[in-house]
Protein backbone atom coordinates (compact mmCIF):
# COMPACT_ATOMS: atom_id res chain seq x y z
CA UNK A 1 0.00 0.00 0.00
CA UNK A 2 1.30 3.32 -1.03
CA UNK A 3 0.62 6.34 1.09
CA UNK A 4 0.29 9.61 -0.64
CA UNK A 5 0.22 12.84 1.24
CA UNK A 6 -2.15 15.50 0.11
CA UNK A 7 -0.58 18.81 -0.56
CA UNK A 8 -1.91 21.38 1.81
CA UNK A 9 -2.60 24.96 0.99
CA UNK A 10 -1.20 26.89 3.94
CA UNK A 11 -2.53 30.23 2.73
CA UNK A 12 -5.49 31.51 4.75
CA UNK A 13 -8.82 32.07 3.10
CA UNK A 14 -9.32 35.84 3.04
CA UNK A 15 -12.84 35.78 1.65
CA UNK A 16 -14.65 36.07 5.03
CA UNK A 17 -12.38 38.92 6.11
CA UNK A 18 -12.98 40.79 2.84
CA UNK A 19 -16.73 40.31 3.30
CA UNK A 20 -16.60 41.78 6.81
CA UNK A 21 -14.53 44.75 5.69
CA UNK A 22 -16.97 45.42 2.85
CA UNK A 23 -19.93 45.29 5.26
CA UNK A 24 -18.17 47.68 7.65
CA UNK A 25 -17.53 50.16 4.83
CA UNK A 26 -21.18 50.05 3.79
CA UNK A 27 -22.30 50.48 7.41
CA UNK A 28 -20.09 53.52 8.06
CA UNK A 29 -21.05 55.16 4.76
CA UNK A 30 -24.72 54.73 5.64
CA UNK A 31 -24.28 56.12 9.16
CA UNK A 32 -22.26 59.08 7.86
CA UNK A 33 -24.97 60.02 5.37
CA UNK A 34 -27.66 59.85 8.07
CA UNK A 35 -25.64 61.98 10.50
CA UNK A 36 -24.89 64.69 7.94
CA UNK A 37 -28.48 64.78 6.69
CA UNK A 38 -29.83 65.92 10.07
CA UNK A 39 -28.79 69.53 9.71
CA UNK A 40 -29.48 72.28 7.20
CA UNK A 41 -26.53 74.41 6.13
CA UNK A 42 -26.50 77.90 7.62
CA UNK A 43 -23.99 80.70 8.01
CA UNK A 44 -23.94 81.00 11.80
CA UNK A 45 -22.97 84.33 13.41
CA UNK A 46 -19.66 84.81 15.19
CA UNK A 47 -19.72 85.61 18.91
CA UNK A 48 -16.79 86.72 21.06
CA UNK A 49 -18.17 84.90 24.13
CA UNK A 50 -19.33 81.70 22.43
CA UNK A 51 -18.99 78.61 24.59
CA UNK A 52 -19.21 74.98 23.55
CA UNK A 53 -21.88 73.17 25.57
CA UNK A 54 -20.70 70.41 27.87
CA UNK A 55 -23.54 68.08 26.93
CA UNK A 56 -25.86 67.78 23.97
CA UNK A 57 -28.49 65.64 25.68
CA UNK A 58 -32.16 66.64 25.96
CA UNK A 59 -31.92 68.86 22.90
CA UNK A 60 -34.13 69.52 19.89
CA UNK A 61 -32.86 71.48 16.91
CA UNK A 62 -34.60 74.08 14.77
CA UNK A 63 -33.01 76.05 11.94
CA UNK A 64 -34.15 79.39 10.54
CA UNK A 65 -32.93 80.44 7.11
CA UNK A 66 -32.64 83.99 5.80
CA UNK A 67 -35.85 83.67 3.77
CA UNK A 68 -37.86 82.68 6.88
CA UNK A 69 -37.93 78.94 6.15
CA UNK A 70 -37.99 76.88 9.36
CA UNK A 71 -36.55 73.38 9.70
CA UNK A 72 -37.13 71.01 12.60
CA UNK A 73 -34.16 68.63 12.49
CA UNK A 74 -33.91 68.25 8.69
CA UNK A 75 -37.60 68.60 7.81
CA UNK A 76 -39.12 71.85 6.59
CA UNK A 77 -42.01 72.87 8.85
CA UNK A 78 -44.39 75.75 9.46
CA UNK A 79 -44.42 77.62 12.77
CA UNK A 80 -47.55 75.70 13.81
CA UNK A 81 -45.95 72.34 13.00
CA UNK A 82 -42.83 73.35 14.94
CA UNK A 83 -45.00 74.27 17.92
CA UNK A 84 -46.62 70.83 17.74
CA UNK A 85 -43.24 69.08 17.71
CA UNK A 86 -41.97 71.21 20.59
CA UNK A 87 -45.11 70.61 22.67
CA UNK A 88 -44.70 66.87 22.19
CA UNK A 89 -41.00 66.99 23.08
CA UNK A 90 -41.69 69.09 26.18
CA UNK A 91 -44.44 66.66 27.21
CA UNK A 92 -41.96 63.78 27.03
CA UNK A 93 -39.06 65.75 28.55
CA UNK A 94 -39.75 68.98 30.46
CA UNK A 95 -35.99 69.70 30.63
CA UNK A 96 -35.69 69.77 26.84
CA UNK A 97 -33.49 72.52 25.40
CA UNK A 98 -34.06 74.02 21.98
CA UNK A 99 -30.99 74.65 19.83
CA UNK A 100 -31.81 77.48 17.42
CA UNK A 101 -29.59 77.64 14.35
CA UNK A 102 -30.26 81.03 12.76
CA UNK A 103 -28.54 82.21 9.59
CA UNK A 104 -26.59 85.46 9.86
CA UNK A 105 -28.63 87.05 7.04
CA UNK A 106 -31.99 86.33 8.73
CA UNK A 107 -33.98 89.49 9.49
CA UNK A 108 -34.73 90.03 13.17
CA UNK A 109 -38.48 89.94 12.51
CA UNK A 110 -38.26 86.23 11.52
CA UNK A 111 -36.18 85.47 14.63
CA UNK A 112 -38.61 87.37 16.87
CA UNK A 113 -41.61 85.50 15.43
CA UNK A 114 -39.90 82.13 15.87
CA UNK A 115 -38.91 82.85 19.47
CA UNK A 116 -42.44 84.07 20.29
CA UNK A 117 -43.89 80.86 18.84
CA UNK A 118 -41.49 78.78 20.93
CA UNK A 119 -42.41 80.72 24.09
CA UNK A 120 -46.13 80.13 23.44
CA UNK A 121 -45.65 76.37 23.87
CA UNK A 122 -43.23 76.70 26.80
CA UNK A 123 -39.94 76.15 24.95
CA UNK A 124 -38.02 78.86 26.78
CA UNK A 125 -34.72 77.10 27.37
CA UNK A 126 -33.07 78.19 24.11
CA UNK A 127 -29.46 77.84 22.98
CA UNK A 128 -28.21 79.75 19.93
CA UNK A 129 -25.63 78.38 17.51
CA UNK A 130 -22.62 80.65 16.99
CA UNK A 131 -19.03 80.31 15.87
CA UNK A 132 -16.24 81.04 18.31
CA UNK A 133 -13.78 83.79 17.48
CA UNK A 134 -10.08 83.04 17.51
CA UNK A 135 -8.62 84.51 20.67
Amino acid sequence: MKWELEQSDDEPDLTPMIDIVFLLIVFFMTVASVVTAKRVEIDAPIAANAVIAETQENRDTASLLADGTIYYSAAEVTIEELQGHLSESLGNNPKMQLLLRIDTATPYSHTRDLMAACAEVGAVNIIFTTYQTNK
